[in-house]
């Protein structure tokens, strides 16, 4: 619980919600050397194994929000591109990315997803925008 990490030093959000240890590692004022000092058990395991756990725990979040984008970038991989859509109003494309979907013009986030050179990054910002509504398409 929060009190109970309070008693190790660890400064967590009071909220009354009982936490793993796992979670604990996640944050980054407490490492493995401290979660040891805490919890013996733990220092009996191999270092190596403690040294995998404290970087997956670091970075589970990470992987889980980028998890979640590649499943929703899954599941509209069918999702259409309007046609003429002006790419120069979607934030987060860098301008390779923007030359990129300007030439090859793709009809949906699918086919985007396969250009050379486009990040998850950049087809998250364009599936955003492609749902959003109302595509700003290019004066002809």
């Amino acid at each position: 619980t929060p009190n109970e990490a309070q008693q190790f030093g660890w400064r967590v959000n009071q909220d009354g919600q009982k936490r793993r240890l796992w979670d604990f590692l996640a944050y980054p004022d407490i490492s493995m050397s401290e979660v040891v000092k805490a919890f013996e058990a733990v220092g009996t395991l191999a270092e190596g194994v403690r040294t995998q756990l404290e970087i997956e725990a670091t970075y589970s979040g990470y992987i889980s929000r980028q998890q979640g984008d590649i499943d929703a970038l899954r599941r509209d991989e069918g999702l259409k591109i309007p046609v003429g859509l002006d790419y120069s109003h979607i934030g987060g494309l860098s301008n390779e990315v923007r030359q990129r979907l300007e030439a090859a013009r793709p009809e949906t986030i699918g086919q985007a997803s396969r250009l050379e050179g486009v990040t998850p990054g950049a087809l998250t910002a364009l599936l955003g925008h492609v749902r959003k509504g109302p595509a700003k398409v290019a004066s002809a």
